[in-house]
């Protein structure tokens, strides 16, 4: 099978990677990506709803095969796809300020460029198979059903990207973080997942599942994917993701 699969209209790329994936695995090369023009039911993390322009933004799904990796570190692998849509938007797209809001988002400023959804097949405690699905903004101008503050490439550009080729880099960019992974390079990856941390110095407020505002600064992100905040009393607390948000 292709490595590159490009479609017109889906459901999400997801479902489409995971339904060939369940059909037969072995099929699959490692490093498969599928993209759409559009989504239909493109999906972000917890349900939330992925907004995209047919044929604007990169929409895409890879799939990896970790069976090195255990299922109790499969956070690593968020990181690694957070690192790579970092890469591929300052290396080919040109752009500045990009950094990784805890967990997976990827802003530029303050404003959201990206997000990610990973969707894990578990067999006992190793991964089989993990799909990585991303969208990124690249040339869609006006946005109607989003959270909050998102942003496109062409904002700041003021150029379309090809979305084909944008596929192709971002497929290279995934693949040269996995392998960073493969050879057992966790240690640098976290540091670089640190390095591009949103608001990773200094004290900013939160919200957290009870909605009570309070200040903190983050101390540390955990293999787990726990975000180690500091209170301004000098407490520190373990964060799950959905247990805490930033304010914006």
């Amino acid at each position: 099978m292709d490595s590159i699969l490009h479609l017109d209209s889906v459901t999400s790329t997801n479902d489409v990677l995971l339904k060939l994936l369940s059909e037969d695995s072995s099929n699959i090369p490692e490093g498969m990506l599928v993209y759409a023009d559009e989504q239909t039911k493109g999906r972000g993390q917890v349900g939330n709803h992925w907004e995209s322009e047919k044929g604007k933004n990169l929409l895409a799904s890879i799939a990896v095969f970790p069976d090195f990796l255990p299922a109790d570190r499969q956070f690593i692998i968020t990181q690694v796809g957070a690192l790579a849509v970092v890469d591929f938007l300052t290396k080919f797209v040109g752009l500045d300020h990009v950094s990784v809001k805890w967990p997976n988002d990827v802003y530029v400023g303050d404003k959201k460029i990206s997000g990610t959804l990973n969707e894990a097949m578990l067999i006992g405690r190793s991964i089989a198979y993990v799909v990585l699905g991303v969208g990124i903004n690249l040339n869609q101008l006006h946005f109607s059903d989003y959270p909050l503050n998102p942003v496109s490439a062409i904002h700041y550009t003021k150029t379309e990207f090809d979305v084909s080729k944008a596929a192709v880099l971002f497929r290279q960019c995934l693949m040269m973080r996995y392998m960073q992974l493969a050879n057992g390079e966790e240690s640098q990856l976290r540091d670089d997942y640190m390095r591009v941390l949103y608001r990773k110095s200094g004290y900013y407020p939160y919200k957290d599942e009870n909605g009570i505002l309070f200040s903190a600064r983050i101390i540390a992100v955990h293999p787990a994917g726990e975000l180690e905040l500091e209170l301004e009393n000098g407490e520190h607390k373990l964060y799950l993701f959905k247990q805490v948000s930033y304010v914006l």
